[in-house]
C-alpha cells in the first residue's frame, strides 16, 4: 500500500466560482463542540504571501476559489489556479499560498478525529 500524497483531484461535482469573493465568514473553527477537528475557513493570500511550512494531523482539502498559488512539499512546488481542488494528506509537510503575480483565495476544509491544538508547525 502507497502512502497518500499531495495531488490534483477531480471535484465530483461542478465547482462553481461565482459570487463566492463576496463572502463575509473568513473562518469557521473548530471551537464549537463536538466538531472532532473540523475546520472550514476561507484564506485570502494576498500576491506574494505564503503561510509558514507547516502539517496537520488531519488531511486537508484546499479549493482554490480565484487567483493564482504554489504549493511546495518535499522537493515539489505546484502551480495552483481557480478550480482547482488539492488534497493534502495529513502529517505531510508543506507550504502553499499566493503567486508572484496575483492574490488567491481558497476555502480550506481540515477535518478528522483530533483536535487541531495537535497540529505540527515550523
Amino acid at each position: 500500500m502507497t502512502s497518500p500524497r499531495v495531488q490534483i483531484v477531480e471535484p465530483e461535482t461542478e465547482l462553481s466560482t461565482i459570487g463566492v469573493e463576496d463572502a463575509i465568514i473568513d473562518r469557521i473553527s473548530n471551537g464549537a463542540a463536538d466538531t472532532l477537528g473540523l475546520n472550514i475557513s476561507v484564506v485570502r493570500f494576498p500576491r506574494g504571501v505564503r503561510r509558514p511550512w507547516s502539517a496537520h494531523v488531519q488531511d486537508q482539502y484546499a479549493w482554490i476559489v480565484s487567483g493564482k498559488g504554489v504549493i511546495a512539499f518535499g522537493d515539489e512546488e505546484i502551480e495552483l489556479h481557480s478550480g482547482q481542488l488539492v488534497f493534502i494528506p495529513a502529517n505531510t509537510m508543506h507550504q502553499h499560498g499566493a503567486s508572484e503575480e496575483t492574490g488567491m483565495t481558497q476555502l480550506s476544509i481540515i477535518g478528522g478525529t483530533e483536535p487541531r491544538g495537535t497540529r505540527i508547525a515550523l
